[in-house]
């Protein structure tokens, strides 16, 4: 606190007081005080518009504007202010509203830009001037604008409500036409047309409608100038985008066309539009190129698409139909052209030998068009497998068959078809189509009958490579589908132990001229095959009575039935040239050992000594005697073999190699395997819907026909016609599973 250092009243004097005392007289403003004020002021703003010094300093200007204030003629200056910038903009906007459009189209607009930026530059000096007003006045008066408003609006009234504002609109979308034409334009005249009617207001309202209007127009009419004279697609998907797009297009260019307007637009929002402009204008461009001609887009120019594999040309595609919500017709189109290509390529002459190869190559160019094109679009992945699982199914076996052929010849020793790539991204690609087939059961037989003859014959690349095959299926189907085919491996380990132990417990004597393995095959694992008798030579039956004493003394009631005719066998001849190993079957060794002890033999005596019937010696012989390696000659010659021929060694034999595989002769044996396989699935199958309709029936008591075929088809995993489920239907009549109604044949009752 601060003490007073003046002394106080003398102690006990008289207290004196303080008297203020009103003026005798008001002090008065000058008569001429406002009127001259007011002309300083507004011949300062005179001098500001039209560029000049003002006559004061700006501080003795603002000192005036506030002296006007404090005395109460705030609202005498700011109606002086108002009516000087009206004046001024009526002035000016009307000398460029007078210019014609005809002479200089730009230059209006240059000279709307030039007093545009003046007036703001003015506008902000005189706010300057005058900011006493503007923070007092103006910001506490009610319905009185602030300068800045007020000055803007004085522009909008004047553009409002004459025909200048319609006349810019017009003037700035020709412009913008022109541009789009290929012309150059003042792009700066136009960026600030675009911001005076954005801080007047008017850009929403009145610049923004019309030139989306305008735009709508310009490209409705180039689309369809355009698409009327669309060519067809070049059948390359190496052709250049300038190469497409010169003179008469066709789609590929087209598209590539949209996608420059596309852009350029882009740069038109960001140089002189509002950005919020940006959606609607780019939505208004694709309306009229691409949603209206979604149809001439597609079909067949879609199919030549992706024919060429035009990967590039159809991500532009993608990208164009994607913000027009036309995926739908793009969907359709996918899935009509992989049906179309899908059921040539089934119906091919050459199907056998080039259906699955053509398959991989085939889902191969769709997967990559999918990921690189359509995003890995989750519509379009269910479509490329509905599609496929709709053709690939139209030959109800082929493509089970084919498909265990397929890998059955990449896993044999040797394989071309698993040397170039990996072998994992092989069997990837095909456990792909795989997933696609219904009959999976017919699959897994076929695949099955080729693994038990890749396992005997020692043609497997890898006991780890069928593993990984089998990890695949399982991972698929379940352990329940590859049981029995892990039981074939497990029964060839076992076997790998059972003969190296048989071996171990001969005595040398007995294992110098031969050596015997043998493989120990669980019937309810390997494919069914009919025993064969065969008299085998005096040396191997021992072997084999041996084998099957020890394999009797490990695994006691249990009994061995030898197959001859899956077993082979490597034999040791002198020829002249030099010793040949001969790889054979172990029919051919059987004969060709008889030719050790005599050189000539008569088919008779060779077939009292063999025990073979006729068409297994007769082809055994062909293949020896009539075949690509002739290690036997006969009597007639001749390529077929009859009864009364007489067959001799033949010494003169010669091949480069030193091993030399006879292989059987081919017969239609093959094929009428392939027939009882089919015929023995579609038996168990049949057993499967049996088992299916009375579940269903047993639940459900009673069910009419219709809806009883919509259940099973719902439980099976393989297709079934209604031919075949009418007639397994009548087998549960004959067999009193179900009975019909007596009022309406169609529904079933379950008898319990």
């Amino acid at each position: 606190m601060w003490a007073s250092k003046r002394p106080g009243p003398p102690a006990g004097g008289p207290q004196k007081k303080l008297v203020i005392k009103g003026l005798k007289a008001l002090p008065t403003l000058p008569l001429s005080y406002k009127t001259d004020t007011l002309e300083r002021l507004r011949s300062a703003v005179h001098a500001i518009q039209q560029n000049q010094p003002t006559t004061q300093g700006l501080e003795e200007l603002y000192r005036d504007c506030e002296g006007l204030c404090l005395h109460k003629f705030a609202s005498d200056v700011y109606e002086m202010l108002q009516t000087e910038l009206e004046k001024y903009t009526r002035q000016q906007l009307l000398q460029i509203d007078r210019s014609p459009d005809t002479h200089a189209p730009a230059a209006i607009l240059d000279q709307t830009r030039k007093f545009w930026d003046d007036y703001t530059q003015q506008l902000t000096m005189v706010r300057c001037v005058f900011l006493y007003l503007d923070r007092t006045y103006a910001l506490q008066t009610t319905n009185v604008a602030s300068l800045w408003a007020m000055g803007l609006s004085v522009v909008r009234q004047h553009l409002v409500e004459t025909n200048m504002r319609s006349r810019l609109v017009r003037l700035f979308i020709n412009e913008v036409t022109s541009e789009r034409n290929g012309q150059l334009i003042d792009r700066p005249s136009l960026a600030s047309i675009a911001r005076m009617f954005i801080d007047l207001g008017l850009y929403a309202q009145s610049l923004q409608p019309s030139f989306i209007d305008a735009t709508r127009d310009y490209y409705r009419s180039e689309s369809l100038r355009m698409i009327n004279y669309l060519v067809p697609i070049k059948q390359s998907a190496g052709v250049s985008a300038e190469a497409r797009s010169s003179g008469p297009t066709d789609v590929p260019g087209y598209m590539n066309h949209v996608q420059r307007r596309l852009d350029e637009e882009t740069q038109r929002v960001a140089q002189y539009l509002k950005p919020s402009t940006k959606s609607t204008l780019l939505a208004t461009v694709l309306a009229e190129l691409v949603e209206k001609h979604t149809e001439k887009l597609l079909g067949p120019n879609f199919d030549a698409m992706v024919d060429a594999d035009m990967v590039s040309d159809l991500t532009n595609l993608y990208s164009l139909l994607l913000p027009v919500n036309k995926l739908d017709l793009l969907q359709q189109n996918w899935i009509s052209y992989i049906k179309k290509t899908g059921l040539r390529m089934m119906q091919a002459s050459d199907l056998e030998a080039t259906l699955i190869s053509g398959l991989l190559a085939f889902k191969r160019k769709l997967d990559n068009i999918l990921s690189i094109a359509f995003q890995n679009n989750t519509r379009l992945i269910g479509a490329l497998r509905e599609a496929f699982e709709m053709f690939i199914n139209t030959r109800r076996s082929k493509p089970a068959q084919l498909i265990a052929r397929h890998i059955d010849q990449c896993m044999r020793m040797g394989s071309k078809l698993a040397a170039d790539d990996d072998i994992d991204d092989i069997f990837d690609r095909i456990i792909m189509l795989f997933r696609f087939i219904q009959g999976k059961d017919l699959f897994e037989a076929y695949y099955r009958r080729d693994l038990a003859k890749r396992l005997l014959y020692n043609k497997t690349l890898s006991a780890d490579t069928e593993r990984l095959v089998l990890q695949k299926l399982k991972a698929e189907c379940g352990a329940g589908y590859t049981n029995r085919l892990e039981g074939m491996l497990h029964d060839m380990e076992l076997s790998l132990e059972l003969s190296s132990e048989f071996a171990q417990k001969q005595p040398e004597s007995a294992m110098n001229d031969i050596g015997f393995q043998g493989s120990v095959l669980t019937m309810a694992f390997w494919p069914t095959y009919e025993p064969m008798e065969l008299v085998l030579p005096r040396q191997a039956e021992e072997a084999q009575n041996a084998f099957t004493e020890l394999y009797a003394e490990k695994h006691k009631g249990r009994n061995l039935q030898w197959q001859h005719n899956l077993g082979t066998c490597l034999i040791n001849v002198e020829f002249n040239e030099g010793s040949k190993e001969l790889q054979l079957s172990h029919l051919q060794g059987t004969v060709m050992l008889m030719f050790a002890e005599q050189n000539e033999l008569t088919y008779s005596q060779i077939q009292q000594s063999t025990g073979l019937e006729n068409n297994e010696l007769q082809r055994t012989l062909q293949s020896l005697a009539c075949g690509k390696f002739r290690v036997l000659t006969k009597e007639p010659k001749g390529r077929d073999v009859d009864t009364s021929d007489t067959f001799h060694f033949n010494a003169k034999f010669k091949c480069p190699q030193a091993r030399v595989k006879i292989s059987q002769i081919a017969t239609k044996e093959i094929e009428k395997e392939s027939k009882e396989l089919e015929a023995h699935i579609h038996l168990d199958r049949m057993y499967r819907v049996d088992a299916a309709l009375v579940r269903i029936m047993k639940a459900r008591k009673t069910l009419e026909h219709s809806d009883l075929v919509t259940e099973l088809l719902k439980q099976l995993d393989f297709n079934v016609s209604t031919t075949e489920i009418k007639e397994r239907v009548d087998t549960l009549f004959e067999r009193d599973y179900v009975r019909r109604d007596d009022s309406n044949p169609s529904t079933y009752h379950y008898i319990a």
